[in-house]
């Protein structure tokens, strides 16, 4: 998971170089009236990279497998005998995944490097939002600490805003999400000629640009590391004023008040939250939005089709379709068993030769397409053909090939329940050293404690209860491995199962196989019934007791 997430964010490292790259050449080349198209592209840029780490990692769909035909070959003359030693010189063995040095030589692992990252990555977000959280409660203060003011009739604001006075601000802007106001320096003069710096934090409010601005931190919050997307910031800042004065511009008809406006706060300086949106323009950008303002038709300008509603959308579609998933794969419905009575492919093959312990063959086959995850009715898998023969060998090339070692069949179980059944507990470290869960059931089978307590397998008893084996699992048609161990008479198997902390009074719903007639059952009842005097003995002197519903 690690590397996935790793991964996705150079994914999205590359995004954010693309995009940031694109938009300063259309910074530089498109015509300067085209303010709105610059605020969108890098508004939907910003917002497009976290799109791709998500498209990344987010967990990617298994492809659909399709039922293999079942196909008879051409009939090549092979002499048996001789096949094992041909596969095996043609093909060595597959190396066990857990020792195959793969990593040898190299001085640090590249897990440990990828944890060293993600740690890093998640540090450094915290202390952002920390920020982040700190520059909310210093704007909230700033409000808290402004007094309100009524701005005169003559003022004509176009939107009804509250307005404050502040000592701690030193030109008009805007503060606040939910309830936003304008604060304003303690004695400006709120007369006709203020009207235009009014009306252009009034367009920051009407626009929601305190929210886009909020967005916009969260997310540089998050992928700070995303260094290209700080390239594009200017942009989006700059464009968003630009827009801001135009509006103003249009409703007071005043661009020149306006300009000049913005030329006496230019020096001003604004000791404030960074969330609270200043009219105050910094010295980079004061000659273009002068510029915006004074050009001849530039408030009359309708603006192009290129809006937010179509490049957000049209960056989302290019990230769907030009990233890859590096995710985890979700598992497939697995394909419904098919019947090995007449199956004569490769897949066939492989089975009888794990069956047989021809490990040569077997290396052959999975390096000739094989799929070691084919369950046949009745039979199980390749890899539960050779756990239930014992053969280790072959089980542990199918194991290191990608076999799943919990893939069942009902009837036959899985390679862990075979295993169990058998008592092999060479099989069951090695099938758990391979990831299998140790409370896997399939009714009819039960679950590998189940199986090993009915045979009174007790050194299989004790591996799987230390690797997390559920003592009370109940599987309904098999019951629990207590009540299993009881039918058998097993009382050591049921000493470690109470130890491990078995309820030995539990009692459940089980079948009766033969008229499929319901009863409750519990160890006691099921020493009694199979005359298991021992077990009775020591279930009663432990205090089990039969707890059916009262009527059962």
């Amino acid at each position: 998971m690690i590397a996935a997430l790793i991964q996705s964010a150079g994914f999205a490292l590359t995004a954010a170089a693309v995009l940031a790259a694109g938009i300063a050449v259309f910074d530089r080349f498109a015509p300067q009236a085209w303010l709105r198209e610059r605020h969108d592209l890098a508004l939907a840029a910003i917002l497009t990279v976290p799109l791709v780490f998500l498209v990344a990692v987010l967990p990617r769909p298994a492809p659909q497998q399709q039922a293999l035909p079942v196909y008879i070959e051409t009939p090549v003359a092979v002499d048996i005998a001789d096949t094992p030693a041909k596969t095996q010189e043609r093909l060595p063995e597959l190396p066990d995944i857990e020792t195959a040095g793969l990593m040898d030589g190299l001085p640090v692992s590249p897990d440990l490097i990828a944890g060293i990252g993600l740690a890093i990555w998640a540090a450094v977000t915290l202390v952002m939002l920390l920020r982040l959280g700190a520059d909310l409660v210093a704007l909230q203060r700033l409000k808290a600490r402004a007094r309100c003011t009524v701005p005169p009739a003559e003022l004509a604001m176009s939107f009804a805003l509250p307005v404050a006075e502040s000592d701690a601000v030193s030109c008009p802007m805007v503060a606040g999400f939910t309830a936003p106001l304008i604060l304003v320096p303690r004695g400006f003069v709120l007369d006709a000629s203020a009207r235009p710096v009014i009306e252009h934090e009034i367009a920051h409010v009407r626009r929601g640009d305190t929210w886009a601005a909020l967005g916009v931190r969260a997310v540089m919050a998050v992928f700070w590391w995303a260094l290209p997307l700080r390239w594009v910031l200017p942009v989006l800042d700059r464009s968003r004023e630009a827009l801001c004065d135009r509006q103003a511009a249009r409703i007071t008809g005043q661009p020149r008040a306006l300009a000049m406006a913005l030329l006496d706060s230019a020096a001003a300086a604004v000791k404030t939250p960074s969330l609270a949106l200043a009219a105050a323009p910094t010295r980079s950008g004061l000659a273009r939005r002068i510029g915006h303002l004074t050009a001849p038709g530039a408030l009359d300008r309708k603006d192009s089709v290129m809006r937010f509603a179509l490049i957000l959308p049209v960056l989302a579609a290019g990230s769907l379709i030009l990233t890859p998933s590096v995710g985890a794969t979700l598992d497939a419905p697995a394909a419904a068993p098919r019947s090995l009575d007449e199956a004569l492919d490769r897949d066939a093959r492989l089975f009888h030769a794990a069956r047989r312990g021809r490990t040569g063959e077997v290396s052959a086959l999975l390096a000739d397409g094989a799929n070691p995850d084919v369950r046949f009715s009745g039979d199980g898998t390749a890899l539960t053909a050779a756990v239930r023969n014992g053969e280790q060998e072959a089980a542990r090339i199918l194991l290191a090939a990608g076999a799943d070692p919990d893939l069942g069949v009902r009837g036959d179980g899985n390679p862990l329940i075979a295993a169990a059944a058998r008592g092999d507990r060479e099989m069951v470290e090695l099938l758990l050293s391979y990831g299998a869960d140790v409370d896997e059931a399939y009714s009819g089978d039960g679950n590998a404690l189940i199986a090993a307590a009915l045979r009174g397998r007790v050194d299989v008893v004790d591996l799987l209860l230390e690797a997390g084996a559920d003592p009370d699992a109940y599987v309904r048609g098999d019951e629990t491995p207590l009540i299993n161990a009881a039918q058998g008479g097993h009382v050591d198997v049921a000493e470690r199962l109470a130890e491990a902390g078995a309820d030995l009074s539990l009692t459940v719903l089980a079948n009766i196989r033969s008229d499929g007639r319901e009863e409750y059952r519990s160890p006691l009842s099921e020493a009694r019934r199979n005359g298991h005097r021992d077990m009775v003995r020591w279930l009663e002197a432990h205090g089990a007791t039969h707890q059916a519903p009262t009527g059962r």
